[in-house]
């Protein structure tokens, strides 16, 4: 059994391997010529009469396009100590976009042409995965994320679903998200083994290792 690391497409799913392993799933952002020039035009235009605004522009075009795909989910905190109050509550990401990265691209807006292609090319070699998992049967479970994908992207769902699978949330996530599944790829790796064993293993490691942004097991 060929235990090489293979790339899947989002329409190649069901040539993954029907075999134990692991995978990791991997979103490659995308900003269309058409938005790209839009997004140019707008900067150039407000500049010189509006800065503040071309730079408010800029931020909102940043989180909109790129970073609330991967913006983490807040947190439940406790903070307590003996004889202190006790207080619990949620921790937002607090996801800032440099100063100095929105002052640039008002200045030169053009500079978003080489953003975009960098981000084009920049997965797996430069981003981290959106989830890593395991399967007795790569193909199997793979197919199950791309079905229950395509079930949240449909139904919109604003709250998690109430199965609580990893499954589950992962797929709820990537609907939530608005990721387009098109911009989905998986890499899988197959064991040697003829059960799950070493493959939990290595994907208890990885996960401590490399923080999917979607899902931890």
């Amino acid at each position: 059994m060929s235990t090489e690391i293979q790339k899947h497409l989002w329409v190649d799913l069901a040539g993954a391997p029907a075999a134990p392993g692991i995978y990791a799933w991997y979103y490659s952002p995308q900003i269309t010529d058409f938005d790209l020039d839009q997004m140019i035009g707008n900067l150039k235009l407000m500049r010189e009469a509006d800065r503040g605004g071309a730079e408010r522009s800029a931020r909102i075009m940043l989180d909109e396009r790129i970073f609330r795909h991967f913006r983490e989910e807040p947190y439940q905190a406790v903070v307590e100590g003996p004889l202190k109050p006790a207080f619990r509550g949620e921790l937002e990401h607090v996801f800032e976009v440099s100063e100095g990265l929105v002052s640039r691209l008002v200045d030169d807006p053009d500079r978003l042409r080489a953003i975009r292609d960098i981000l084009n090319k920049s997965a797996p070699m430069f981003a981290s995965p959106l989830y890593i998992g395991m399967s007795v049967n790569l193909r199997t479970r793979l197919g199950a994320h791309k079905s229950l994908i395509e079930k949240y992207r449909l139904l919109r769902l604003k709250e998690v679903p109430r199965i609580r699978s990893s499954d589950a949330g992962f797929a709820w996530q990537v609907a939530k998200r608005q990721i387009s599944p098109d911009r989905l790829f998986v890499f899988t790796y197959t064991t040697e083994a003829k059960d799950d064993a070493i493959a939990v293993d290595i994907e208890n490691v990885l996960n401590r290792l490399y923080y999917p942004i979607l899902g931890r097991n």
